[in-house]
């Protein structure tokens, strides 16, 4: 069997042939290995329990939406208005900079929740290098 099917999709019959005899093959050797049964039901937790969860986790990202949110809404109404672009300016960098920290809060998140998972032989020891006492 090549790796490659058919080239000429046209003619359906040769491309379900191949693909038949791929799927055989496959089977055969193992090539994919099957989804264990324990996660294959998928999870049991709600999604409204599984964002509370994630947004307790990290509250500073979901302040950080909220504050982002509220500086292109205040944006959007003074630039609406044209009374004032001084204020306009001011929601524009607002919303940079809360979009930055929130940014920066989930990428810390990330590498703080890393670091807390990580086994013993993940962690770097002080005074090792290469496996080498310093």
């Amino acid at each position: 069997m090549s790796d490659s099917g058919p080239h000429d999709f046209r003619d359906h019959k040769a491309h379900m042939q191949w693909q038949s005899e791929k799927n055989e093959w496959m089977k055969q050797n193992k090539l994919v290995p099957s989804i264990p049964l324990d996660m294959a039901g998928g999870s049991k937790a709600s999604s409204s329990s599984v964002v509370m969860q994630k947004a307790l986790s990290n509250p500073l990202v979901p302040a950080g939406m909220l504050a982002t949110t509220g500086c292109l809404v205040g944006m959007l109404v003074s630039a609406l208005r044209r009374q004032n672009s001084m204020r306009t300016q001011w929601f524009m960098r607002g919303r940079i900079f809360f979009q930055g920290l929130t940014v920066v809060a989930m990428v810390t998140g990330a590498w703080v929740a890393g670091n807390a998972h990580a086994g013993p032989s993940m962690k770097p020891v002080l005074g090792k290098q290469n496996g080498n006492n310093a």
